[in-house]
């Protein structure tokens, strides 16, 4: 039994710690590849890359990174340096949604293909809390989002400046 009562098998637990090949890491998801293989994403705002590697099923075997700039794919808005990419999400296909914080808008790219396959801007007009939080340039915005419940609060960092 652990302190508060709980048995220890329901407490999470650090199994590996790793080293991801980003300066920041801002965004980290799951994904499938097309033959069904998972791997781990993980994207930055520093810098328009991500960094994958395939998941194995021990933990005892050699991470082996890979990385491909995003900033140069065909009809993608992104710029190279600082794009404020703050989330990233995988489909069973091998794409990639990002969300950009500054311009507020959404891509999904083609790794593989080295290509944008959309990008939408996000616009929220109206005068509530999640439109003005959306036309400042701040980090109110992505702290907020629409859920099936209604909107959800993602909770805010703590300020880096002393």
């Amino acid at each position: 039994m652990a302190r508060n009562g709980k048995s220890i098998k329901n407490q999470l637990r650090v199994r590996r710690v790793v080293d991801v090949p980003l300066r920041e890491v801002s965004g980290i998801c799951l994904g499938r590849s097309d033959n069904g293989r998972m791997f781990l994403i993980a994207v930055g705002d520093r810098a328009a890359k991500i960094a994958w590697f395939s998941l194995s099923g021990s933990e005892e075997v050699r991470i082996d990174w890979h990385t491909r700039s995003i900033a140069k794919l065909s009809g993608s808005k992104l710029p190279k340096h600082n794009p404020q990419i703050e989330a990233v999400c995988a489909d069973g296909g091998g794409r990639i949604l990002l969300l950009q914080e500054t311009p507020p808008s959404v891509e999904l790219i083609d790794p593989k293909a080295l290509e944008a396959v959309a990008s939408i801007d996000l616009v929220v007009e109206g005068r509530d809390d999640i439109a003005r939080a959306a036309t400042r340039r701040g980090r109110e915005a992505k702290e907020r989002c629409y859920c099936p419940a209604g909107i959800c609060s993602s909770p805010k960092r703590k300020s880096r400046r002393r």
